[in-house]
């Protein structure tokens, strides 16, 4: 019986330990454009819901590097937006900003189902405004206007949703 005690406590230490968690975390939050070539609907609703549990769950200064991963590697995997992928280069430090505008507006409007609605129209409309000026100056090509535009609302609506009521379900557990 103490074996099994000892086991279920060392089992419980390991999960909860967030050290292990955030590891944890940053393997699969970088793994995901690895795993699924497409569609982007699916990886960018994974990416949108780890972005908000991560960030509702760790500091900010812990769980910073997360608002780049996923961009990072989607470029690397170069399947998601096959030969527009080097493009997406342009794009790493727009994304990056508005996942923080995301995760920052989701935690910040206390308006009940409005906090995803809202964060989802910003983060996509300043993409798109990105994209939009980046096809117009350097000429990126306009698949970008697409994907980083309704089809990131998409996307940001899903993966916020599904964070929302997760973290509603948690704290009705407690």
């Amino acid at each position: 019986m103490n074996a099994i005690l000892r086991n279920k406590r060392i089992y419980k230490e390991f999960f909860l330990n967030k050290k292990l968690q955030i590891t944890f975390l940053y393997i699969l939050i970088f793994a995901i454009p690895f795993f699924f070539k497409s569609p982007q609907y699916v990886i960018g609703t994974i990416v949108n819901f780890l972005l908000i549990m991560s960030f509702s769950k760790f500091n900010i200064r812990r769980v910073f590097p997360i608002l780049f991963i996923p961009s990072i590697a989607t470029f690397l995997s170069g399947k998601i937006f096959g030969g527009a992928t080097n493009s997406l280069l342009y794009l790493i430090p727009f994304i990056s900003l508005s996942n923080l505008i995301f995760v920052y507006l989701f935690q910040k409007i206390k308006f009940k189902y409005f906090n995803v609605l809202i964060s989802s129209i910003v983060k996509a409309s300043f993409l798109f405004a990105s994209a939009f000026v980046l096809h117009k100056t350097i000429g990126l090509p306009a698949l970008f206007l697409t994907t980083m535009g309704i089809s990131q609302f998409y996307t940001a609506i899903s993966g916020g949703s599904l964070a929302y009521l997760t973290l509603l379900a948690d704290k009705k557990e407690i």
